[in-house]
């Protein structure tokens, strides 16, 4: 299957009570029904190609503002294995580069943070 649904077959996976506490699950799932209904990137009924433009949107940003860089992390590993499509697979390579980077950033803060205790 080139495209299996984002939200049903890719993203449940990841985004589940087992990762999240409620809260952030619930804020979760409405931003991805939000952006699904946005972008239309359903394998039913809509353009699983869309999926390219909720991840380089700022709808995707706040996503992973709630889901942290971890389980973003996972997730966009997720994507990147689910799709055969080239593009889909060079858009997670560069959201998993900017999220190593930020990753980066915050272990440098918090080594920081560290030396001055």
């Amino acid at each position: 299957m080139e495209y299996p649904d984002f939200l049903r077959h890719v993203a449940n996976k990841i985004i589940s009570p087992t990762n999240l506490d409620a809260k952030r699950l619930d804020e979760a799932r409405k931003l991805l029904a939000e952006a699904e209904t946005k972008y239309k990137f359903s394998s039913y009924g809509g353009n699983p190609k869309k999926l390219i433009d909720y991840l380089q949107s700022p709808e995707f940003i706040e996503l992973v503002m709630i889901l942290g860089v971890d389980l973003s992390k996972k997730l966009v590993t997720l994507i990147r294995d689910s799709y055969q499509d080239e593009e889909m697979k060079q858009v997670a390579n560069k959201i998993m580069e900017e999220l190593d980077g930020y990753s980066d950033i915050e272990e440098s803060k918090a080594m920081k943070n560290r030396t001055f205790l």
